[in-house]
Parts: C-alpha cells; structure tokens; sequence
C-alpha cells in the first residue's frame, strides 16, 4: 500500500520484515474479484502547464515512461492486479493493460475511464507530422476513437493514452514523463543538492535528503512498499522476513500514490526479504545495478524503483527508492550510488 497506507507496520520489538512480492499477492487475493492478473491531424496547440502538474484532489498513476493524473478515488488497475471494489467507483485507470476485464469476471468498466498501454506498432512516419497537440512538452498524435472517448498515440513516451467522460479532456491534459523516466534518463549524473547527508551501508555510499530520518532494523515486515515515507530505513537482515497479514486498502489512485523515501537492505537474508528478480544490469560509479524485472510495470509497484546493488568484493545490497513527485530527488539518490569508501 502507498500513500497514507504506505508506511512500515510496527510488529514484535519494532522490528520489520516482508517480501515486496508476499504484499502484492495479499492485495490481489483481498479484493472483491481478482484476476491474475489515421486522419488528418488538426494544427499543434500548447496547453497551460499546472505548476503543480496534479490538480487538488488529483493523484498521479505512472506506466512505463508516461504518467496521468486522476481523481483520488478512482482505481487503479494494472496487469495481475484487476480489481473490483465494494461499492460502483467512480472512475478508473488502466495502466500497463487494455481497458476492461475478462469474460465472466464480475467487474463493471466505470463511464468515467483512462488508460495508459504501450504504443504497439508506430505508423511509420507519423512524427514528421504536425502533432494534435503539445501538452507539457510532449507531442501526442489523436488517433480515430469511439464516440466520447480520446485517444493520443505518444511516440515520444512510447505508449497510448485514452480517457472517456466527463473527465477525459482534465485527464490527458495531465500528461507527463513519469519519475521512472527521470530516474532512468540518460545524461549527466545529478548533482547532490547542498545540506543532504552521505550514509554508507552494506558496502554502499549514497546520499539523501538529511530530513529522512534514518532508521536501523534486523528484520524486515511491512504491508505496503516497503518504505517509510520521508524515512532512511536500513535493514541488516540477519533474521529470516516475517510475513505480515497485511489487510486490504482499496486500490485508489491515493492509496498507490508514491511517496518519497529510501529503504535500503543487506544482510544474509536480504535477497529473501525482497524477494524480486532482476534483469537490465550496467555498471555506474564502479558498482552493478540492476533493475527489478517489474519496473514500470504500474500498479502497486510504480511507487517504488527496486534495485540490486552489487559493489566490488561485497554482496549485493538492495535499494527501494521512492518514485515522487517529478522524480528529481530519487534521480539524485539514484545518481549517488557507489562503492562505500574504507
């Protein structure tokens, strides 16, 4: 769980422990009903830029490299995480999976509705058009839709977004680079902002914020991403994880908005309490980092960038890293990352 349900769940002496995995099965299982989850293009024009890029009452939900913003109660769906709520929502927003639930599955697809899905087959050409429209420096291409419904390719994020009723036009207008994108960017390493505070743990040197109080455990148990918001949990896990009966928060674009934040754990059974796997391995500041394989994927695990870090001479750490707001403070952390020094 994110958002305000996002925090550590204190069990026995305060200790903490649990696999990222372990929360997202108990998710699926407690919900009502779970599965396993052109034309001519009309002239660009610029829509106004929100400073805060979400409207009040808004949350942000991001896939892949894009991110929309919808009502706080809508919910959110996402591959192996289709769920249905107690009560008809109003709203809903597909990220990372086509828009609608299997056969005989029991949910209803709410009027008000948007999706985020990758872009498929790109018509060749297509970006040496005048785009629809530019919409926080992002061209979108409008592609043929049904009626009330519209819907953008966006070449530059790699993927389509679409939205229906009385919403749809607030939504899209939301569009922008998700965190992740941020984080993953390349291009120059981001500076450490002055007043942060270097930490080394499990043979890492990083920095962060120096108002993520920092915080040390031997076991980790939690229900939610395994963070503690606006915290620097460092977990040395020389106890097996302890597996929580995390209870169900309902998935609204609120309770899966991420927060910032760092947990950062090593220790013999460290692998065991992440539990992910991983792939995408390269080499920055002399350590090994590779990405979990459900990197922006969407969902529940868009709050968090889960890394393994492997330093020279020493076994691999693990890093989960809040994905908020524009993602400029997680790039920096991200960007932090190297051999602690003796």
């Amino acid at each position: 769980m994110t958002g305000t349900g996002q925090g550590v769940r204190r069990v026995r002496s305060g200790r903490r422990a649990a696999v990222i995995g372990a929360v997202v099965a108990a998710v699926a299982v407690a919900a009502v009903v779970i599965g396993p989850v052109s034309g001519t293009l009309a002239a660009p024009r610029t829509m106004p830029t929100r400073k805060s890029g979400v409207p009040a009452g808004w949350a942000p939900v991001p896939y892949r490299d894009a991110q929309l913003s919808v009502p706080g109660s809508w919910l959110v769906e996402a591959p192996q995480q289709l769920s249905c709520a107690p009560s008809q929502p109003s709203g809903m927003i597909f990220a990372g999976v086509k828009p609608g639930f299997p056969k005989g599955y029991g949910c209803v697809v709410t009027a008000n509705l948007a999706w985020i899905v990758p872009a498929g087959k790109i018509p060749k050409g297509i970006t040496d058009r005048k785009p629809t429209a530019v919409i926080h420096g992002i061209p979108v291409y409008k592609l043929p839709a049904g009626k009330g419904t519209v819907l953008y390719l966006v070449p530059e994020l790699g993927v389509r977004v679409g939205a229906r009723g009385q919403a749809a036009k607030r939504v899209l207008a939301t569009l922008t680079r998700s965190p992740l994108s941020v984080v993953l960017r390349r291009g120059p390493a981001a500076p450490v902002p002055g007043g942060w505070t270097w930490r080394q743990f499990g043979g890492v040197r990083f920095a962060v914020p120096r108002s993520w109080s920092p915080q040390n455990e031997d076991q980790w148990a939690t229900c939610g991403t395994g963070l503690v918001p606006g915290s620097l949990l460092l977990v040395d896990a020389t106890k097996p994880p302890l597996y929580l009966p995390c209870p169900y928060q309902i998935p609204t674009a609120t309770a899966y908005q991420a927060q910032p934040g760092l947990t950062v754990v090593t220790g013999k059974y460290a692998d065991q309490s992440v539990g992910q796997q991983y792939a995408s391995c390269r080499t920055r500041n002399g350590v090994q980092i590779c990405l979990s394989t459900v990197t922006g994927q969407g969902g529940f695990l868009s709050a968090v960038l889960i890394l393994k870090v492997t330093p020279p001479h020493h076994a691999a750490t693990f890093f989960l890293l809040g994905l908020s707001g524009t993602g400029a403070t997680a790039r920096a952390v991200f960007d932090s990352i190297s051999p602690a020094q003796n």
